[in-house]
């Protein structure tokens, strides 16, 4: 036993600390994690794209969504009419990536802690790229995920990986 602490001690005196096999906590399964993320990507592509009846199946009333632009914390309804507006602006979602997933999963709860990467084009085919970083919670309610929530950043190049 003393042998074990000298190494770990040693091994932290060296700057390597031990790997834990869960670092951040109780994990969803591979089944459970494959579901989260595809509604997750549906989430996303459902506001970017303005589908407001793929979005209303995605999340709740009762959602809370608090955008990278510091805005007010919204609602579904509010956060439908963001996604009409956006929609009349003209742009575009060209690229969507989500280069780092972090999960917490606490019964019928997961949280996803993620940073994304999007490309979005104006009518001009002018590109803007945004990086940042989310945290998204999903409820498994009568035997199917919904996405309840989410809170997202934005960050300089290279933050969201």
């Amino acid at each position: 036993m003393r042998a074990l602490g000298v190494a770990v001690a040693l091994l932290v005196v060296a700057g390597v600390a031990p790997v834990q096999a869960q670092e951040y906590g109780p994990q969803p399964d591979a089944a459970t994690q494959r579901e989260i993320l595809a509604i997750r990507e549906a989430a996303w592509r459902a506001w970017f794209g303005n589908d407001q009846a793929a979005l209303t199946r995605i999340v709740p009333a009762e959602l809370v969504a608090l955008g990278w632009d510091g805005g007010a914390w919204d609602d579904r309804l509010r956060t439908l009419a963001q996604m009409r507006e956006f929609a009349k602006g003209g742009r575009t979602l060209t690229s969507l990536a989500f280069p780092r997933n972090v999960w917490q999963q606490y019964g019928e709860v997961v949280i996803l802690y993620t940073g994304f990467r999007l490309t979005l084009t104006d009518r001009a085919g002018k590109a803007e790229e945004i990086s940042g970083r989310g945290t998204e919670v999903f409820v498994r309610r009568r035997g199917r995920w919904i996405h309840t929530g989410w809170h997202l950043d934005t960050v300089g190049s290279g933050g969201a990986a």
